[in-house]
């Protein structure tokens, strides 16, 4: 018969496979390092901080966001420590993991990445951590980073493929997969959802008369203002030029029309101000269309385009909201 016996001192962890014959009962720690010393060497499977820094990189390997990669930090620290949740704070971003319980004790674990600073990781303990196990740890983490690096960037790159650079809203890209999904919930499930098109009515003229640079503070106004009246169920994005587009879930076309007055009424009571105090107003013009059973998603965002430029549907399927100065 062969007996595994553990060993801890501090962060170090050592497994020892001994034979039947070879019997721990009353012995001093002192007789064993000496008796068994032969015997544990020929079968110690000896777990370093350099060794879970090894294998914590591997999973990180594997991760596909920043979230994911703290779980796992979270889950080969945590074998060794209480740790009750991780964070990761660089530049002005803050991650998080799944599990977020702040407990009473904060370990602060320093990144650097090609010798400069880079964010800092903050584990929760539920016990205090001495300094040797602190420095293991940190020996430990030392691979974190340049991991933590690339999904970051991964993560940086897939918001900027579906967001509009200028206004910060969602782009084409992402309004064309939203709309499907909504689209395809609605049609299966039943309830009701409102497309919402806006149009900047004079905006070349903008452009024309206080240049380019006004025009785009034109555009972000937009974009704050629906920023300002939409729902958090709601979702915006700038399709192009001047023109921008709303879905609104759970909503009938009353309630879009409720929404697009009070859009209207924000343009007009937050007019672009000059430099030298001119007022610059904000016109638009918006075409609603409420979802309809039989409809495809391209037919339903045609329809309230078609209502945008004055073509309206009978019975709510599409119609337009006069334009406000």
């Amino acid at each position: 018969m062969t007996t595994l016996v553990v060993v801890h001192q501090g962060f170090n962890r050592m497994a020892y496979y001994l034979t039947s014959d070879e019997s721990l009962c009353g012995q001093a720690p002192s007789r064993l390092a000496g008796a068994y010393r032969a015997p544990l060497e020929r079968h110690a499977a000896i777990e370093t901080p350099a060794a879970r820094a090894e294998a914590l990189l591997a999973s990180l390997l594997r991760c596909v966001n920043v979230g994911s990669a703290l779980d796992t930090i979270r889950s080969h620290v945590e074998g060794l420590l209480a740790v009750t949740s991780i964070s990761w704070q660089v530049d002005d971003e803050r991650y998080c993991g799944t599990v977020c319980e702040p407990s009473e004790h904060t370990i602060p674990v320093a990144l650097s990445l090609d010798d400069r600073p880079f964010g800092r990781l903050r584990l929760h303990s539920r016990r205090p951590v001495g300094e040797a196990e602190l420095a293991a740890l940190r020996e430990m983490l030392a691979v974190v980073a340049y991991p933590l690096r690339n999904l970051r960037m991964l993560e940086h790159a897939l918001i900027a493929a579906e967001h509009d650079a200028l206004t910060g809203l969602k782009n084409r890209r992402a309004f064309d997969l939203e709309l499907k999904a909504v689209h395809a919930r609605v049609a299966r499930y039943g309830g009701q959802a409102s497309l919402l098109i806006l149009d900047m009515t004079r905006f070349k003229a903008i452009n024309d008369t206080y240049g380019h640079d006004v025009g785009d503070r034109a555009l972000a106004r937009v974009a704050e203002g629906l920023d300002r009246c939409l729902r958090e169920t709601d979702s915006a994005y700038r399709l192009g030029g001047d023109e921008f587009v709303v879905i609104l879930p759970e909503t009938p076309y009353q309630g879009a029309r409720r929404l697009g007055a009070r859009l209207l009424d924000w343009f007009r009571d937050h007019p672009l101000r000059e430099p030298g105090g001119e007022r610059v107003p904000l016109r638009a013009r918006i075409g609603m269309a409420q979802f309809r059973e039989g409809d495809d998603a391209d037919g339903w965002f045609r329809r309230a385009d078609q209502a945008l430029y004055g073509n309206p549907e009978p019975n709510g399927a599409g119609r337009r909201l006069g334009r406000l100065a």
